[in-house]
């Protein structure tokens, strides 16, 4: 009997089980387990483009107060993180890989160096006063440059020099006169006119050039051993350069118009037939079509050149002339300051700004297609009211413009930094055709605030004011 009982127990344990494992094939439930409800994922839109895309904004405080480093998130369209920088920043730079940014403070004499993660405090890096019998001049620091991973180049507008820094130790290597007349041990002595106010190193890390705009002349720098390989008389008052990709061509930008030819082998100008008009202050170059985009305030207009050969050979359509935004609340002509292009070539936007008598500021973007040479659309950003505590009529670039990165997968968008708004625009330059929000290209979908200011306000002290945007790989 007994043996009887036991196997019918185990036969109904064994059916029990079966019973049990049946149910697990339908809900997953296995046998002397608890139930649990499997969540199935819903597939949701990639980002747009991908996360690791980002764009650091620069924005001035005041002349007094340290001012700021955002990062902005290209795909979430939102600021990650912030970090203070210092007095007065003006300009960024980040190293090749994108790992590590420098930021430019003129009004402290110093660099702010920081992850470009954007986590944790920056690091300042002191540059050096410079001291003769008639005194002592500050770095004045306005301008950052590098292709390399392992130094960023620092042009020293109220010394005359350009500090080279160690990226891994963030410490100063050399301090590199522009004018070798000035050269002394152990640090030289102030070059009080040279005024170096732009950088460019060649796509091979092999020199770098710095423009002297006091001086008129430009400074080539071996990046081997820091030592000056010859300074190079160009047309007065020079205020750009930019490196051409194969590091065999540098070319610089002077305030009236002209573009000096530098053959970066022998250091020598070999073209200045080029003009992009007087008061040009900008230029891009765009590495997919081999093209120069020059920007003339004064003129309202943006110049493009050829530069797959020597000289640089107008297209077609330049100049191009900016036009006021057909929604804009400002009367005054449009006044272009700066350009970016889209990595793949395809399109130029152009920012630029109006100042009414008033007071107000209207901020655009220019839509240049690159295949035509013609602009196809001028977006309308924001109006504001000048604020004279701001410094923005002083501003080197009261707006400026960036291209994030993309690709097959990931579109491309443009930042547009608007000082006197203390806000970045975010344009979407692809058009898109479904989902919540569907729009047709070339939108602007955000306006991102700057982090707060030290000024006065009535509830909460108004935003910063964005001055230089530098986009990430």
């Amino acid at each position: 009997m007994i043996r009887r009982l036991d196997g019918r127990r185990a036969a109904a344990n064994r059916s029990f089980c079966a019973f049990a494992l049946f149910l697990a094939t339908l809900g997953g439930l296995g046998c002397g387990e608890v139930f649990r409800p499997i969540a199935q994922p819903i597939p949701l839109p990639s980002p747009n483009p991908a996360a690791a895309h980002f764009v650091a904004s620069v924005s001035s405080n005041g002349v007094s107060a340290r001012g700021a480093l955002s990062r902005i998130d290209v795909s979430g369209d939102s600021v990650a993180s912030v970090i203070a920088a210092g007095v007065a920043p003006v300009a960024a730079a980040l190293t090749a890989n994108g790992g590590k940014i420098y930021v430019a403070n003129s009004g402290e004499d110093t660099i702010s160096a920081s992850s470009a993660s954007g986590f944790g405090p920056a690091t300042t890096i002191a540059l050096p006063q410079l001291c003769d019998a008639s005194g002592c001049a500050g770095s004045r620091p306005v301008f950052a440059a590098t292709t390399e991973n392992a130094r960023m180049y620092v042009a020293n507008a109220g010394n005359g020099t350009i500090s080279v820094i160690n990226t891994t130790s963030d410490v100063v290597v050399a301090t590199v006169p522009v004018d070798p007349a000035f050269a002394a041990s152990p640090q030289p002595l102030p070059n009080r006119t040279a005024s170096p106010v732009a950088l460019t190193e060649t796509r091979d890390g092999s020199k770098i050039y710095a423009v002297n705009q006091g001086s008129g002349t430009v400074t080539s720098i071996s990046t081997v051993d820091d030592t000056v390989l010859k300074v190079i008389s160009v047309a007065a008052s020079p205020v750009w350069a930019v490196s051409r990709s194969d590091s065999a061509r540098v070319y610089v930008l002077d305030s009236r118009g002209t573009i000096s030819v530098i053959d970066t082998l022998s250091d020598t100008v070999i073209s200045s037939s080029a003009s992009a008009g007087a008061g040009a202050n900008f230029m891009f170059y765009d590495t997919v079509l081999n093209r120069l985009y020059v920007t003339s305030p004064a003129l309202g207009q943006v110049a493009i050149f050829d530069v797959s050969g020597d000289p640089p050979r107008p297209v077609t359509t330049s100049p191009v002339a900016i036009s006021v935004a057909p929604s804009s609340l400002c009367t005054q002509a449009p006044v272009p300051v700066a350009v970016t292009v889209l990595a793949d070539g395809s399109r130029a936007y152009v920012a630029a700004y109006q100042r009414d008598p008033s007071g107000s500021v209207c901020t655009q973007a220019s839509v240049i297609d690159s295949g035509t040479g013609m602009v196809t659309k001028v977006i309308p950003i924001s109006e504001s009211m000048e604020v004279a505590q701001t410094g923005c009529p002083l501003a080197r670039f009261r707006v400026f413009a960036a291209s994030s990165g993309g690709g097959t997968n990931a579109n491309f968008k443009v930042y547009v930094s608007q000082c006197d708004a203390g806000s970045v625009a975010i344009i979407d330059t692809f058009a898109v055709n479904g989902g919540p929000d569907p729009h047709s290209s070339d939108m602007v979908m955000a306006t991102l605030n700057a982090p707060l200011s030290s000024f006065p306000g009535n509830l909460v002290p108004p935003p910063q004011n964005p001055v230089f945007l530098a986009a990430g790989p």
